[in-house]
């Protein structure tokens, strides 16, 4: 079943959704899918650091249908209302020329942009095919903007009783869905390379001058803000100038320091994804943070990082610094690969730094428990099949080598 596919960011790019979606498809046949985008890949250089360009056809969806005056006279608002239907419209009948063009039996469109899951659903009408929804984040809450809120929730709904099949990080967004609108999902988790982390045993960390490096790789954001606070009020009761705080991410300092995140914190320039399995590696411990005062609770009770398979596989300490009713905490609690502090208490977070970096025999238990977890439910191969049980879909003869 040839299907095209729809998201705001596609590979080569480097975010966290891209590089999923690429380890997910690289198996697939590329005369079974075509791949749609705001973005325009068709003239876009390879990112740095990034060869992961899938071998098929990019198109470009322009915007067509927008109104661009009414700033003036407090119109501003009621402009941008008119617009998120143009948009849909616009965006939908796009879509539906090129699966006509394409001869596409089904779409799938990805959560983060706002028009993308509605346009695709009104395509798939329009052109009689299934439609899928896969959902990197909860829809309907993602968005800070009140007007986007107000869509989303409004088309979530209709959307998900319409899917032909609905693609969730975990449980928890599974639950979510059947609670609201009795659907069923197919939980794909976000999957990692595991090839890059195989060659490393679990053991200690590879710092030799005495730090204790906690580690975090990623995006820094207000769902995050307060549960760094936490861990750096942490290091303060600690009081050894050998514990600090290593962030490898794109935020810039001076943005982390007027949140609070500054003290015992070394802020490394972002690295490629290359590069991430030896800097994980080298972590005493793995920080795995979410917001215990977020604008969007429902979002982070549900969120499945991209970065969690990679941590899993790193085959280190991980501490989840999260609140008690999300999914992050409930995995690693099920599935005993982490220790989880629950609470917005840095004396709590202190003292599990303190007996984590001390008890050796817990570090290896905990991390051979997240290995296992990473190889059996986060493995490309894992993932790969569970996609193509979905759609129907053949998978090429060729895998690559190392995805298993």
């Amino acid at each position: 079943m040839k299907f095209a596919l729809v998201s705001h960011t596609l590979p080569p790019s480097l975010s966290g959704q891209a590089i999923m979606i690429y380890r997910l498809l690289s198996s697939v046949d590329p005369s079974q899918y075509c791949l749609l985008s705001r973005q325009d890949y068709s003239k876009r250089v390879r990112d740095e650091g990034s060869n992961q360009r899938l071998p098929t056809r990019y198109y470009h969806l322009p915007i067509r249908w927008e109104l661009k005056r009414g700033y003036r006279f407090g119109l501003a608002r009621v402009r941008e209302f008119v617009n998120v239907p143009l948009g849909i419209l616009s965006r939908g009948f796009q879509i539906a020329r090129i699966m006509k063009r394409e001869q596409c039996e089904a779409v799938i469109a990805c959560t983060g942009d706002l028009v993308d899951l509605p346009a695709a659903y009104l395509a798939s009408r329009l052109v009689r095919a299934k439609f899928y929804a896969h959902l990197f984040d909860y829809y309907s809450f993602q968005w800070m903007d009140p007007l986007a809120r107000y869509f989303a929730q409004r088309l979530e709904p209709g959307l998900m009783r319409g899917a032909a099949g609905i693609i969730s990080p975990n449980e928890f967004m599974t639950d979510e869905l059947k609670r609201r609108y009795g659907v069923s999902s197919t939980v794909i988790r976000n999957p990692c390379d595991l090839s890059e982390y195989e060659g490393h045993l679990n053991g200690a960390s590879g710092n030799s001058d005495g730090e204790i490096q906690i580690v975090y790789t990623g995006a820094i954001y207000d769902a995050h803000y307060d549960a760094f606070r936490n861990l750096i009020a942490a290091l303060d009761l600690l009081g050894s100038p050998a514990a600090k705080l290593h962030l490898y991410t794109s935020t810039p300092a001076s943005y982390l320091a007027e949140r609070g995140i500054r003290g015992p914190v070394v802020r490394h320039e972002p690295q490629p994804a290359s590069a991430m399995p030896d800097i994980q590696r080298r972590a005493d411990i793995l920080f795995l943070p979410l917001s215990f005062n977020s604008p969007y609770p429902e979002v982070i009770k549900t969120s499945a990082t991209s970065k969690l398979g990679e941590y899993l596989a790193s085959r280190r300490p991980i501490l989840v610094h999260a609140p008690a009713d999300c999914f992050l905490s409930w995995y690693f609690r099920q599935q005993r690969c982490g220790v989880v502090v629950d609470k917005a208490e840095p004396k709590q977070l202190a003292q599990t730094i303190e007996m984590l970096v001390r008890n050796l025999d817990l570090q290896e238990q905990i991390s051979a428990s997240a290995w296992n977890c990473a190889r059996t439910e986060f493995s490309i191969r894992t993932a790969q099949t569970r996609f193509a049980a979905l759609m129907e879909l053949s998978e090429r003869s060729g895998q690559r080598k190392g995805f298993d």
